[in-house]
Protein backbone atom coordinates (compact mmCIF):
# COMPACT_ATOMS: atom_id res chain seq x y z
CA UNK A 1 0.00 0.00 0.00
CA UNK A 2 2.81 2.19 0.44
CA UNK A 3 4.14 1.58 -2.99
CA UNK A 4 0.82 2.04 -4.19
CA UNK A 5 -0.03 5.30 -2.45
CA UNK A 6 3.68 6.81 -3.76
CA UNK A 7 3.13 5.37 -7.31
CA UNK A 8 -0.35 7.19 -7.94
CA UNK A 9 0.88 10.69 -5.97
CA UNK A 10 3.80 11.06 -8.22
CA UNK A 11 1.74 10.28 -11.01
CA UNK A 12 -0.92 12.84 -9.74
CA UNK A 13 1.84 15.25 -9.31
CA UNK A 14 3.40 15.15 -12.42
CA UNK A 15 0.20 16.83 -14.02
CA UNK A 16 0.93 19.88 -11.79
CA UNK A 17 4.97 19.50 -11.05
CA UNK A 18 6.76 22.27 -9.33
CA UNK A 19 9.80 21.52 -12.15
CA UNK A 20 8.08 21.78 -15.31
CA UNK A 21 4.88 22.14 -15.29
CA UNK A 22 4.21 25.54 -13.00
CA UNK A 23 7.28 26.79 -14.22
CA UNK A 24 5.62 26.66 -17.88
CA UNK A 25 2.07 28.11 -16.67
CA UNK A 26 4.06 31.09 -14.75
CA UNK A 27 6.53 31.70 -17.72
CA UNK A 28 3.72 31.70 -20.22
CA UNK A 29 1.43 33.70 -17.97
CA UNK A 30 4.17 36.39 -16.92
CA UNK A 31 7.45 35.86 -18.96
CA UNK A 32 9.23 36.32 -15.14
CA UNK A 33 11.99 34.28 -14.11
CA UNK A 34 11.37 36.03 -10.20
CA UNK A 35 7.93 34.89 -10.06
CA UNK A 36 9.10 31.26 -11.08
CA UNK A 37 11.41 31.68 -8.48
CA UNK A 38 7.85 32.72 -5.38
CA UNK A 39 6.09 29.49 -6.85
CA UNK A 40 9.48 27.29 -6.46
CA UNK A 41 9.62 28.99 -3.06
CA UNK A 42 6.22 28.59 -1.85
CA UNK A 43 6.15 24.59 -1.93
CA UNK A 44 9.40 24.02 -0.36
CA UNK A 45 8.88 27.04 2.38
CA UNK A 46 4.95 25.76 2.56
CA UNK A 47 5.93 22.27 3.25
CA UNK A 48 8.74 23.20 5.48
CA UNK A 49 7.22 25.46 8.15
CA UNK A 50 4.01 23.47 9.96
CA UNK A 51 5.92 20.52 10.17
CA UNK A 52 7.16 21.50 14.31
CA UNK A 53 4.20 22.26 15.48
CA UNK A 54 2.12 19.72 13.62
CA UNK A 55 4.94 16.73 15.26
CA UNK A 56 4.61 18.02 18.72
CA UNK A 57 0.56 18.05 18.46
CA UNK A 58 0.50 14.08 17.26
CA UNK A 59 3.68 12.72 18.62
CA UNK A 60 1.67 11.66 21.49
CA UNK A 61 -1.22 10.31 19.46
CA UNK A 62 -0.86 6.47 18.99
CA UNK A 63 -2.64 7.04 15.33
CA UNK A 64 -1.01 9.44 13.21
CA UNK A 65 -2.95 8.00 10.01
CA UNK A 66 -6.33 9.68 10.32
CA UNK A 67 -4.55 13.19 9.98
CA UNK A 68 -2.96 12.47 6.71
CA UNK A 69 -6.23 10.90 5.56
CA UNK A 70 -8.19 14.01 6.21
CA UNK A 71 -6.04 17.10 5.43
CA UNK A 72 -4.58 15.33 2.20
CA UNK A 73 -8.33 15.27 0.50
CA UNK A 74 -8.77 18.48 2.04
CA UNK A 75 -5.36 19.51 -0.22
CA UNK A 76 -7.11 17.81 -3.17
CA UNK A 77 -10.13 19.47 -2.86
CA UNK A 78 -8.15 22.65 -3.18
CA UNK A 79 -6.33 21.58 -6.37
CA UNK A 80 -10.13 20.94 -7.61
CA UNK A 81 -10.55 25.05 -6.69
CA UNK A 82 -7.48 25.67 -8.19
CA UNK A 83 -8.18 24.12 -10.98
CA UNK A 84 -11.86 25.94 -11.45
CA UNK A 85 -10.32 29.38 -11.00
CA UNK A 86 -7.57 28.95 -13.47
CA UNK A 87 -10.63 27.61 -15.79
CA UNK A 88 -12.76 30.74 -14.93
CA UNK A 89 -10.48 33.74 -14.63
CA UNK A 90 -9.62 33.12 -18.63
CA UNK A 91 -9.34 36.41 -20.52
CA UNK A 92 -8.78 37.97 -17.19
CA UNK A 93 -5.45 40.15 -16.38
CA UNK A 94 -2.52 38.33 -16.03
CA UNK A 95 -1.03 39.59 -12.61
CA UNK A 96 -4.90 38.63 -11.37
CA UNK A 97 -4.54 34.98 -12.53
CA UNK A 98 -1.28 34.82 -11.17
CA UNK A 99 -2.46 35.80 -7.39
CA UNK A 100 -5.10 34.00 -7.42
CA UNK A 101 -2.71 30.75 -8.69
CA UNK A 102 -0.24 31.85 -5.94
CA UNK A 103 -2.54 32.31 -2.96
CA UNK A 104 -4.30 28.80 -3.08
CA UNK A 105 -1.21 27.43 -4.40
CA UNK A 106 0.30 28.50 -1.16
CA UNK A 107 -2.24 26.93 0.93
CA UNK A 108 -2.09 23.87 -0.62
CA UNK A 109 1.95 23.60 0.39
CA UNK A 110 1.43 24.30 3.65
CA UNK A 111 -1.19 21.16 3.71
CA UNK A 112 1.12 19.11 2.40
CA UNK A 113 3.29 19.96 4.84
CA UNK A 114 1.02 18.64 7.72
CA UNK A 115 0.88 15.20 5.76
CA UNK A 116 4.16 14.70 5.59
CA UNK A 117 4.95 14.19 9.17
CA UNK A 118 1.82 11.77 9.61
CA UNK A 119 3.19 9.81 6.60
CA UNK A 120 6.88 9.54 7.68
CA UNK A 121 5.91 8.22 11.20
CA UNK A 122 3.64 5.48 9.45
CA UNK A 123 6.48 4.57 7.06
CA UNK A 124 8.78 4.39 9.94
CA UNK A 125 6.45 2.21 11.69
CA UNK A 126 5.73 -0.24 9.24
CA UNK A 127 8.95 -0.51 7.26
CA UNK A 128 11.71 -1.64 9.07
CA UNK A 129 15.14 -0.10 9.35
CA UNK A 130 17.56 -1.43 6.61
CA UNK A 131 14.48 -2.04 3.72
CA UNK A 132 13.15 2.00 3.67
CA UNK A 133 15.72 2.71 1.15
CA UNK A 134 14.18 -0.43 -1.12
CA UNK A 135 10.68 1.37 -0.80
CA UNK A 136 11.55 4.78 -1.19
CA UNK A 137 13.52 3.71 -4.10
CA UNK A 138 10.43 1.09 -5.14
CA UNK A 139 7.41 4.27 -4.40
CA UNK A 140 9.22 5.96 -7.14
CA UNK A 141 10.17 3.04 -9.46
CA UNK A 142 6.31 2.19 -9.52
CA UNK A 143 5.39 6.08 -9.99
CA UNK A 144 7.13 7.05 -12.64
CA UNK A 145 6.13 4.10 -14.83
CA UNK A 146 2.77 5.20 -14.70
CA UNK A 147 4.11 9.11 -14.62
CA UNK A 148 6.12 8.25 -18.49
CA UNK A 149 2.38 8.50 -19.83
CA UNK A 150 1.27 11.82 -18.23
CA UNK A 151 3.83 13.26 -20.78
CA UNK A 152 1.93 13.07 -24.04
CA UNK A 153 -1.42 13.70 -22.51
CA UNK A 154 0.34 16.90 -21.20
CA UNK A 155 1.80 17.80 -24.57
CA UNK A 156 -1.54 17.04 -26.22
CA UNK A 157 -3.56 19.10 -24.05
CA UNK A 158 -1.18 22.25 -24.12
CA UNK A 159 -0.58 22.14 -28.00
CA UNK A 160 -3.34 23.86 -30.00
CA UNK A 161 -4.88 20.79 -31.15
CA UNK A 162 -6.94 19.96 -27.66
CA UNK A 163 -8.61 23.79 -28.19
CA UNK A 164 -8.46 24.62 -25.20
CA UNK A 165 -6.29 27.71 -25.25
CA UNK A 166 -4.33 29.13 -21.97
CA UNK A 167 -4.55 28.86 -19.35
CA UNK A 168 -7.33 27.07 -19.23
CA UNK A 169 -5.27 24.15 -21.05
CA UNK A 170 -3.31 24.03 -17.24
CA UNK A 171 -6.44 23.99 -16.01
CA UNK A 172 -6.94 20.48 -16.87
CA UNK A 173 -3.89 19.33 -16.01
CA UNK A 174 -4.46 20.66 -12.44
CA UNK A 175 -8.09 19.22 -12.15
CA UNK A 176 -6.26 15.32 -13.31
CA UNK A 177 -3.64 16.04 -10.74
CA UNK A 178 -5.97 16.33 -8.12
CA UNK A 179 -8.62 13.50 -9.36
CA UNK A 180 -5.67 11.37 -8.97
CA UNK A 181 -4.09 12.57 -5.45
CA UNK A 182 -7.19 11.98 -4.21
CA UNK A 183 -7.17 7.93 -4.88
CA UNK A 184 -3.88 8.21 -3.85
CA UNK A 185 -4.41 9.32 -0.35
CA UNK A 186 -7.24 6.88 -0.11
CA UNK A 187 -5.40 4.00 -0.94
CA UNK A 188 -3.01 5.15 1.81
CA UNK A 189 -6.22 4.49 4.27
CA UNK A 190 -5.62 0.62 3.75
CA UNK A 191 -3.00 0.83 5.28
CA UNK A 192 -2.93 -0.91 8.48
CA UNK A 193 -1.34 1.01 11.42
CA UNK A 194 1.11 -0.37 14.43
CA UNK A 195 0.43 0.74 17.30
CA UNK A 196 3.55 1.77 19.17
CA UNK A 197 4.65 2.98 22.72
CA UNK A 198 4.70 7.21 22.23
CA UNK A 199 6.05 9.91 24.68
CA UNK A 200 2.65 11.05 26.82
CA UNK A 201 2.65 14.83 28.03
CA UNK A 202 2.75 17.56 25.20
CA UNK A 203 5.60 19.85 25.69
CA UNK A 204 5.29 23.59 25.60
CA UNK A 205 6.45 24.84 22.29
CA UNK A 206 9.41 26.40 23.74
CA UNK A 207 11.09 23.75 25.24
CA UNK A 208 10.19 21.20 21.94
CA UNK A 209 11.83 23.64 20.40
CA UNK A 210 14.64 23.69 22.37
CA UNK A 211 15.00 19.85 22.37
CA UNK A 212 14.82 19.49 18.79
CA UNK A 213 18.29 22.41 19.16
CA UNK A 214 19.89 19.62 21.26
CA UNK A 215 19.08 17.06 18.49
CA UNK A 216 21.93 18.53 16.10
CA UNK A 217 24.10 19.56 19.05
CA UNK A 218 24.20 15.83 20.09
CA UNK A 219 23.79 14.29 16.86
CA UNK A 220 26.52 15.28 15.10
CA UNK A 221 25.04 12.70 11.76
CA UNK A 222 21.82 14.51 11.84
CA UNK A 223 24.03 17.93 12.00
CA UNK A 224 25.86 16.88 9.01
CA UNK A 225 22.16 16.05 6.79
CA UNK A 226 20.67 19.33 8.49
CA UNK A 227 23.84 21.53 6.69
CA UNK A 228 23.62 19.33 3.88
CA UNK A 229 20.03 20.95 2.91
CA UNK A 230 20.95 23.98 2.84
CA UNK A 231 24.03 23.16 0.56
CA UNK A 232 21.63 20.88 -1.70
CA UNK A 233 19.48 24.05 -1.73
CA UNK A 234 21.72 25.82 -3.22
CA UNK A 235 23.11 23.70 -5.41
CA UNK A 236 19.53 22.83 -6.54
CA UNK A 237 18.61 27.14 -7.17
CA UNK A 238 18.50 26.66 -10.48
CA UNK A 239 16.48 23.90 -11.03
CA UNK A 240 13.24 25.74 -10.87
CA UNK A 241 14.34 27.59 -14.36
CA UNK A 242 15.40 24.78 -16.72
CA UNK A 243 11.85 25.20 -18.72
CA UNK A 244 11.79 28.84 -18.57
CA UNK A 245 15.60 29.02 -19.69
CA UNK A 246 14.61 25.88 -22.15
CA UNK A 247 11.37 28.78 -23.50
CA UNK A 248 12.96 31.91 -23.22
CA UNK A 249 16.73 31.89 -24.28
CA UNK A 250 16.73 28.62 -26.33
CA UNK A 251 13.90 29.20 -28.50
CA UNK A 252 11.81 25.90 -26.87
CA UNK A 253 8.14 25.09 -27.31
CA UNK A 254 5.85 24.88 -24.70
CA UNK A 255 4.87 21.82 -26.47
CA UNK A 256 7.75 19.95 -25.34
CA UNK A 257 6.70 20.59 -21.75
CA UNK A 258 4.87 17.20 -22.07
CA UNK A 259 8.47 15.58 -23.18
CA UNK A 260 10.48 17.20 -20.68
CA UNK A 261 7.63 15.49 -18.02
CA UNK A 262 8.21 12.40 -19.52
CA UNK A 263 11.62 11.68 -19.59
CA UNK A 264 12.03 12.96 -15.63
CA UNK A 265 9.55 10.07 -15.15
CA UNK A 266 11.51 7.94 -17.33
CA UNK A 267 14.92 8.51 -15.16
CA UNK A 268 12.68 7.77 -12.11
CA UNK A 269 12.12 4.18 -13.59
CA UNK A 270 15.70 3.64 -14.04
CA UNK A 271 17.50 5.66 -11.29
CA UNK A 272 15.09 3.46 -8.47
CA UNK A 273 15.30 0.35 -10.29
CA UNK A 274 19.20 1.06 -9.54
CA UNK A 275 18.76 2.94 -6.06
CA UNK A 276 16.93 0.05 -5.12
CA UNK A 277 20.06 -1.98 -5.45
CA UNK A 278 22.55 0.31 -3.92
CA UNK A 279 20.74 0.96 -0.85
CA UNK A 280 20.33 -2.53 -0.27
CA UNK A 281 24.37 -3.24 -1.50
CA UNK A 282 25.55 -0.26 0.25
CA UNK A 283 23.16 1.90 1.88
CA UNK A 284 21.67 5.46 2.02
CA UNK A 285 24.50 7.75 2.41
CA UNK A 286 25.52 6.13 -0.99
CA UNK A 287 22.34 6.99 -2.87
CA UNK A 288 22.68 10.09 -1.78
CA UNK A 289 26.68 10.82 -2.94
CA UNK A 290 25.42 9.21 -6.00
CA UNK A 291 22.88 11.90 -6.75
CA UNK A 292 25.19 14.59 -6.30
CA UNK A 293 27.07 13.39 -9.20
CA UNK A 294 23.88 13.39 -10.84
CA UNK A 295 22.77 16.98 -9.94
CA UNK A 296 26.48 18.30 -11.41
CA UNK A 297 25.40 16.49 -14.55
CA UNK A 298 21.96 17.67 -15.00
CA UNK A 299 23.35 21.73 -14.16
CA UNK A 300 26.16 21.04 -16.70
CA UNK A 301 23.82 20.54 -19.93
CA UNK A 302 21.78 23.55 -19.96
CA UNK A 303 25.33 25.25 -19.66
CA UNK A 304 26.02 23.70 -22.85
CA UNK A 305 23.04 23.00 -24.94
CA UNK A 306 23.97 25.82 -27.54
CA UNK A 307 26.96 24.39 -28.12
CA UNK A 308 25.21 21.93 -29.75
CA UNK A 309 23.93 22.52 -33.68
CA UNK A 310 20.28 22.68 -33.74
CA UNK A 311 19.56 20.03 -36.40
CA UNK A 312 16.16 18.57 -36.58
CA UNK A 313 15.97 14.20 -36.73
CA UNK A 314 13.64 11.59 -36.48
CA UNK A 315 14.90 9.58 -33.34
CA UNK A 316 11.74 7.13 -33.93
CA UNK A 317 12.15 6.25 -37.45
CA UNK A 318 12.89 2.87 -36.98
CA UNK A 319 8.93 3.22 -35.18
CA UNK A 320 7.96 4.62 -38.70
CA UNK A 321 7.38 8.09 -36.99
CA UNK A 322 8.23 10.76 -39.44
CA UNK A 323 8.30 13.22 -36.18
CA UNK A 324 10.93 15.74 -35.97
CA UNK A 325 12.98 16.69 -33.06
CA UNK A 326 16.09 19.74 -32.94
CA UNK A 327 18.98 17.83 -31.62
CA UNK A 328 18.99 20.87 -29.18
CA UNK A 329 15.92 19.67 -27.73
CA UNK A 330 17.00 15.94 -27.48
CA UNK A 331 19.98 17.22 -25.84
CA UNK A 332 18.43 19.52 -22.99
CA UNK A 333 16.43 16.47 -22.30
CA UNK A 334 19.16 14.84 -20.39
CA UNK A 335 18.73 17.78 -17.66
CA UNK A 336 15.45 16.09 -16.45
CA UNK A 337 17.10 12.72 -17.01
CA UNK A 338 20.02 13.66 -14.92
CA UNK A 339 17.99 15.49 -12.46
CA UNK A 340 15.32 12.60 -12.00
CA UNK A 341 18.22 10.91 -11.29
CA UNK A 342 19.40 12.87 -8.81
CA UNK A 343 16.36 13.96 -6.87
CA UNK A 344 15.38 10.46 -6.80
CA UNK A 345 19.15 9.31 -5.31
CA UNK A 346 18.98 13.00 -2.61
CA UNK A 347 15.21 12.17 -1.53
CA UNK A 348 16.04 8.35 -0.79
CA UNK A 349 18.91 8.22 0.53
CA UNK A 350 17.78 11.49 3.21
CA UNK A 351 14.56 10.27 4.09
CA UNK A 352 16.03 6.67 4.74
CA UNK A 353 18.59 8.41 7.08
CA UNK A 354 15.89 10.35 8.94
CA UNK A 355 13.87 7.25 9.83
CA UNK A 356 17.15 5.01 10.63
CA UNK A 357 18.62 8.33 13.22
CA UNK A 358 15.90 8.54 14.99
CA UNK A 359 14.25 6.55 17.77
CA UNK A 360 11.18 5.07 17.73
CA UNK A 361 9.49 7.78 19.79
CA UNK A 362 11.21 10.89 18.41
CA UNK A 363 10.33 9.99 14.88
CA UNK A 364 8.39 13.06 14.28
CA UNK A 365 10.65 15.31 15.62
CA UNK A 366 13.68 14.00 13.98
CA UNK A 367 11.44 14.18 11.02
CA UNK A 368 9.57 17.95 11.44
CA UNK A 369 12.47 19.73 12.69
CA UNK A 370 14.71 18.81 9.78
CA UNK A 371 12.15 20.02 7.49
CA UNK A 372 10.74 23.01 9.53
CA UNK A 373 14.51 24.56 10.08
CA UNK A 374 14.96 24.39 6.94
CA UNK A 375 12.40 26.62 5.79
CA UNK A 376 14.84 29.51 4.69
CA UNK A 377 16.37 27.43 2.38
CA UNK A 378 12.72 27.65 0.38
CA UNK A 379 14.15 31.13 -0.47
CA UNK A 380 16.61 29.55 -2.92
CA UNK A 381 14.49 29.79 -5.52
CA UNK A 382 13.78 33.77 -5.71
CA UNK A 383 17.25 34.02 -5.21
CA UNK A 384 17.75 32.56 -8.38
CA UNK A 385 14.89 34.29 -9.97
CA UNK A 386 16.46 37.56 -9.30
CA UNK A 387 20.06 36.77 -10.34
CA UNK A 388 18.31 35.31 -13.71
CA UNK A 389 16.33 39.06 -14.51
CA UNK A 390 19.91 40.31 -13.04
CA UNK A 391 22.26 38.69 -14.90
CA UNK A 392 21.59 35.63 -16.90
CA UNK A 393 20.25 31.94 -16.41
CA UNK A 394 23.41 30.74 -17.14
CA UNK A 395 25.47 32.51 -14.52
CA UNK A 396 22.44 31.20 -11.96
CA UNK A 397 23.26 28.11 -13.39
CA UNK A 398 27.10 28.76 -12.53
CA UNK A 399 26.69 29.40 -9.08
CA UNK A 400 24.20 26.18 -8.55
CA UNK A 401 27.24 24.19 -9.76
CA UNK A 402 30.21 25.75 -7.05
CA UNK A 403 27.93 23.99 -4.44
CA UNK A 404 28.21 20.52 -5.42
CA UNK A 405 32.11 19.51 -4.18
CA UNK A 406 31.06 20.72 -0.68
CA UNK A 407 27.71 18.87 -0.65
CA UNK A 408 29.91 15.91 -1.68
CA UNK A 409 32.43 16.33 0.95
CA UNK A 410 29.38 16.45 3.48
CA UNK A 411 27.43 14.06 2.35
CA UNK A 412 30.90 11.47 2.57
CA UNK A 413 31.45 12.94 6.37
CA UNK A 414 27.78 10.68 7.20
CA UNK A 415 28.33 7.70 9.02
CA UNK A 416 25.59 5.28 7.86
CA UNK A 417 26.01 2.51 10.86
CA UNK A 418 25.14 5.46 13.59
CA UNK A 419 21.06 4.89 13.59
CA UNK A 420 21.80 0.71 14.00
CA UNK A 421 23.81 1.88 16.79
CA UNK A 422 21.28 4.31 18.80
CA UNK A 423 18.35 1.85 18.01
CA UNK A 424 19.93 -1.30 19.39
CA UNK A 425 20.88 1.59 22.34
Amino acid sequence: MIILNGGLMQFAMSFSSSETVIPAFIQTLTGSSVYVGVARSLIRIGWSWPQIFISRIIEEREEKKPLFLWVGLLRAVLWVGIAATTWMMAGEEPMTVLGAFLAMYAISTLLMGVTNVPWMDVIGKTVPEGGRGRVFAMRRLFGGGLAVASGGFISFILSERSGFGFPRSYAVLFLVSAVLAAIAILSFGLIREPIEKVRKGREPIKAYLKSGFLLLKEDHDYRRLFILRYVWATAMMGTAFYVPFAIADLGISVVYVGLFVSVAQASSILSNALWAWVSDRWGSRELILAGNYMLALSILVPLTTTMIPDVEVRPLWFLGSGVAIGTQVLYFCLTFLFNGFATSGMFTGRMALVLDLSPPDRRPTYTSFMNTMGVPQGLMPILGGLLASWLSYHYVFLISSLFIPPAVILAGRITPSHGKQQDSA
